[in-house]
C-alpha cells in the first residue's frame, strides 16, 4: 500500500514485520481461505471468528504499512490481544476511501468491536496453534485444486498391503511421562510412513525458512523471528526422526539377532509379534 496521505509516516515493508510464522502460503490461496470465513461468519449472521481475523491480520501485515500498525498486527497475530492503537488505526483506514485495505480493514474491526472488552490474550499458543491449522487448511486447499482440475496426487510408495487384523493400543506412564504403542506390523510401518513424510515437510520449511531469514536485516524483528521459528521446527523434526530411528534399529536387531524358529513351531505372517514403538 505504501504512502497513501500526508498523514502517514513512512512505510514498513512485509519482508520485516510478519508476525509467527514463515512467508504467506500463496496469496490467492490465502485469500480464498479468509473469504470462507467470511462467508462462513456472514452465514451464521457474526463477526469472523479468531483464526480468520488471524489470517486478515498476517494479510494486512503481507502489505507495506505504518510502522506502528506493523506492530499491532504482529502483537494480535503472535498473542490475539488487541491494543488501543490497532483499533484506532482499522477505523481509520475502515472510513478513509484513500487505503486500498479499506474493506479488510474494516472486517478486523468488526471482529475487534465484536470482542467488547476481552481484547486480552486468547490464549497462550494462539500463533503457533493458528500456525497448524493454516498448514492443513493450505495443503487441503491445494489437494481440492488438483482434484478439481482432475489432476493425479503426487506418488508415494504406500506401505499398505493386506495383513493381518488392526491391532492398535496405548498405554500411558504418568510418573516416567511416556506413552507406550502397541501395532500390528502393518500399522506400525504405516505410522512409520506417515511420520517420516511428516519429518520431511518439517525440515523442508526449516530450510526455507533459514533461507528466507538470511535475506532480513540483521537484528530484524522478521529475522529473529524466523530464527524462532526454525529452532522450533528443528525440535520437533527431530522428535520425528528419533522416533523413526527407533523403529529402524527394532527391526533391524529383530532380523539381525532373533534366533531360528523350532521347525516344529512354524507361526504364520498373521501372528508375528507385534512392535512395540516408546514415544518420549
Amino acid at each position: 500500500m505504501g504512502k497513501t496521505n500526508s498523514r502517514q509516516r513512512t512505510a514498513t515493508g512485509p519482508s520485516d514485520r510478519q508476525p509467527e510464522g514463515a512467508p504467506l502460503p500463496d496469496l490467492t490461496l490465502y485469500e480464498r481461505l479468509i473469504n470462507d470465513g467470511i462467508v462462513a461468519a456472514d452465514g451464521r449472521a457474526s463477526t469472523i471468528d479468531h483464526l480468520t481475523a488471524r489470517r486478515l491480520s498476517l494479510w494486512l501485515a503481507g502489505r507495506p504499512q505504518e510502522h506502528v500498525f506493523a506492530q499491532g498486527l504482529a502483537r494480535f497475530a503472535e498473542t490475539g490481544v488487541i491494543g488501543p492503537t490497532l483499533k484506532m488505526q482499522l477505523r481509520m483506514r475502515a472510513r478513509s476511501g484513500t487505503y486500498t485495505d479499506r474493506s479488510q480493514a474494516a472486517k478486523l474491526l468488526e471482529y475487534c468491536i465484536g470482542r467488547g472488552t476481552d481484547l486480552g490474550p486468547i490464549s497462550e499458543n494462539f500463533g503457533s496453534a493458528c500456525d497448524q491449522i493454516d498448514q492443513a487448511d493450505v495443503m487441503l486447499a491445494r489437494l481440492h485444486d488438483r482434484a478439481r482440475e482432475g489432476l493425479a496426487l503426487p506418488e508415494q510408495t504406500w506401505p499398505e498391503t493386506d495383513g493381518p487384523r488392526i491391532i492398535a493400543l496405548a498405554q500411558r506412564n504418568p510418573d516416567s511421562q511416556t506413552v507406550s504403542l502397541i501395532l500390528d506390523a502393518t500399522t506400525a510401518n504405516t505410522v512409520l510412513f506417515a511420520i517420516a513424510a511428516h519429518a520431511d515437510e518439517r525440515e523442508a520449511h526449516t530450510r526455507e525458512v533459514q533461507r528466507y531469514g538470511e535475506t532480513l536485516p540483521e537484528n530484524s524483528y522478521g529475522r529473529r523471528n524466523r530464527q524462532a521459528i526454525a529452532t522450533r521446527e528443528t525440535r520437533v523434526a527431530a522428535r520425528l526422526r528419533a522416533v523413526e530411528r527407533a523403529y529402524r534399529i527394532a527391526i533391524e536387531r529383530n532380523v539381525t539377532y532373533r534366533a531360528p524358529e523350532p521347525t516344529s513351531s512354524r507361526r504364520s505372517s498373521e501372528h508375528a509379534a507385534d512392535r512395540e514403538i516408546e514415544l518420549e
